[in-house]
């Protein structure tokens, strides 16, 4: 074979192969930025004390994956409840914009939601629906910027589907809540 044929095909070779490349390159990247902002990017979220909890703080950490609201939620210092008062404390996401609510579940201290004497909560939740508000059983969205709270209440009844606070929101029914 004359060598300007063979050098014609290696160049010819490393080309496609070139251009193979860059094409797998941007699907890659194609795939990435139109990948929705929410989707497996995570969110953390100070928690700031509220009137029924002035000396507790915490952070939870918030994942929305297309409907799915998972995460966690940690509380320091929060208030012992009286005994026998059904008091627990209850987390929940809240869409200010819309008024949509969604109950993930109650602080754990070790291993019961009762806190006889006062510490620190936690949590692990998974949410797929708002439990109340205009838009009750329709998937968890995040809204705008600043229009997303995250409150846990200080709340005396436990049905997951409407909060119960023991007292006025803003005020001594608030535990923590943070805004993003």
């Amino acid at each position: 074979m004359n060598e300007g044929l063979r050098r014609r095909r290696t160049r010819a070779r490393m080309t496609v192969a070139t251009l193979l490349s860059t094409l797998v390159l941007l699907a890659g990247l194609g795939a990435v930025l139109n990948r929705p902002a929410a989707a497996g990017s995570g969110t953390e979220v100070s928690l700031s004390p509220g009137g029924g909890a002035p000396a507790a703080s915490g952070e939870a950490q918030l994942r929305l994956e297309q409907t799915v609201l998972a995460g966690s939620a940690t509380v320091e210092d929060l208030p012992a409840q009286p005994f026998g008062s059904g008091h627990f404390y209850g987390l929940w996401f809240v869409r200010t914009d819309t008024g949509d609510k969604a109950f993930l579940g109650a602080l754990i201290k070790s291993d019961s939601i009762i806190f006889s004497d006062s510490g620190d909560g936690t949590v692990r939740f998974a949410g797929t629906k708002y439990t109340t508000g205009p838009d009750a059983g329709s998937p968890i969205t995040f809204g705008p910027t600043g229009k997303n709270l995250v409150v846990v209440l200080v709340e005396d009844k436990i049905n997951g589907l409407t909060p119960s606070p023991v007292g006025p929101v803003p005020g001594t029914g608030v535990a923590v809540s943070g805004t993003f």
